[in-house]
């Protein structure tokens, strides 16, 4: 059967025809155009005092109490992102991670083929096909799926980054008038049953870790803290279901971007292999972007739902639904961002008893500063406040109040 780590490294064999970027690299080469460029970066973290979702905790950060240390250094990933231009109209993208602390120490966060041909009239067509990320933020624009304006994304797109990922083909039309733009976009995907395993087990978070195509997602240890860790595959097919999403935008220069998504895995909540369920997981995202004078303003809503059965008549629910809106402005080699972010979950279990129902606002500012090309600074201090029904279970209160600090040094080449 066709898996998506064999897709993967079948990406990962046509990365291989670029040679290795020691340097950044931008030009034609043996007739192929190609670019090749990085990102690298070290950070100090003053991390939350809960634990941490990446190591099995109910955190709604990415570091937490377990590092054992008031402020911790940490190399975060390089990211190599190459691109192939075999014609002007067919190029193949992909971005390469590597960090020893994932469990794959070099991963592919996407690798995809582009055919864009070149349009002469109003209307333009794209396709791609491979595996890539669904057209949903609009923050998360930079190498890698970095955001532009902070380091850590809103929940809606730490989630996105976690658990979904296209592995298949997508179409998008584009009809250009003298000032507007509209959009439409439709893609057919599969391999990516689980996605929902993630946001039910533990709800949303702020991550800046998005997983690889050979890489997973820690789940929580509520059931047994002293257990084994529990982990879970996103990218994996159990029966034939093919997902969907469809899109719709509208641009306009003078008023900004209005985007709308319907996305839908079409994962059948019976299906299961040996370690991983299906999860029907399907949502709405409408996004905004614009202009207010000097300030770019950005807001995000997402409300959905993600259903698994385990047993005959024992079927779990989770609806679930977030926003956020961002402000930032720009001065010289300076930006300044901040962002409201909220969210909620709600569980209709078949059971009685504590499930993981929770609701939370958090608060995030960040400070960059660019002295030179390739080289910025960034100071950044979120804030988060949420209830979660899970911190019973190990004798806590639901509430929880966290704040992660941190700095960091990021060079582009």
């Amino acid at each position: 059967m066709l898996t998506a780590r064999r897709i993967a490294w079948l990406c990962l064999g046509l990365a291989a025809l670029s040679p290795a970027p020691a340097a950044a690299v931008d030009g034609n080469i043996g007739g192929l155009d190609i670019n090749l460029s990085g990102l690298a970066e070290f950070r100090f973290v003053a991390p939350s005092r809960e634990s941490g979702h990446t190591a099995g905790g109910l955190g709604k950060t990415s570091w937490g109490q377990e590092r054992g240390f008031p402020v911790v250094p940490d190399f975060g990933p390089l990211i190599l992102r190459g691109s192939i231009g075999f014609t002007p109209d067919l190029r193949f993208v992909t971005n390469l991670r590597v960090d020893p602390k994932q469990k794959t120490a070099v991963d592919m966060l996407d690798a995809y083929i582009r055919y864009r041909p070149v349009s002469t009239s109003r209307w333009r067509w794209t396709l791609r096909a491979g595996a890539f990320f669904p057209p949903i933020s609009l923050e998360n624009t930079g190498i890698g799926w970095t955001p532009e304006w902070t380091l850590t994304p809103s929940a809606i797109n730490s989630w996105v980054g976690q658990e979904l990922r296209v592995l298949g083909g997508e179409a998008t039309l584009e009809w250009r008038g003298e000032r507007d733009r509209i959009e439409a976009v439709v893609a057919a995907y599969g391999w990516n049953e689980p996605a929902g395993a993630a946001i039910d087990g533990y709800g949303w978070s702020f991550s800046q870790h998005p997983v690889g195509l050979f890489g997973h997602v820690r789940l929580p240890n509520v059931d047994d803290p002293l257990g084994p860790r529990v982990y879970s595959y996103q990218f994996r097919q159990f029966d034939h279901s093919v997902g969907y999403y469809a899109g719709l935008a509208w641009e306009r220069p003078d008023i900004g971007r209005v985007a709308l998504l319907r996305y839908d895995n079409q994962g059948d909540p019976n299906a299961h292999d040996s370690t991983e369920f299906g999860w029907r997981t399907m949502f709405w995202s409408l996004a905004l972007s614009t202009e207010i004078g000097p300030v770019t303003v950005l807001a995000q809503g997402m409300v959905g739902s993600t259903t698994i059965s385990t047993a005959i008549n024992e079927t779990s629910r989770t609806d679930f639904w977030s926003y956020y809106v961002l402000a930032g402005i720009e001065r010289g080699p300076w930006r300044f961002a901040v962002r409201f972010d909220q969210f909620a979950i709600r569980e209709n279990v078949a059971d009685a008893g504590i499930g993981g129902d929770e609701r939370g606002v958090a608060a995030t500012a960040a400070v960059t500063w660019t002295p030179r090309k390739g080289i910025s600074l960034t100071g950044e201090v979120v804030a988060i406040e949420s209830t979660r029904s899970q911190r019973q279970l190990l004798g806590r209160s639901p509430r929880a109040t966290e704040i992660q600090a941190q700095v960091a040094l990021r060079l582009w080449f």
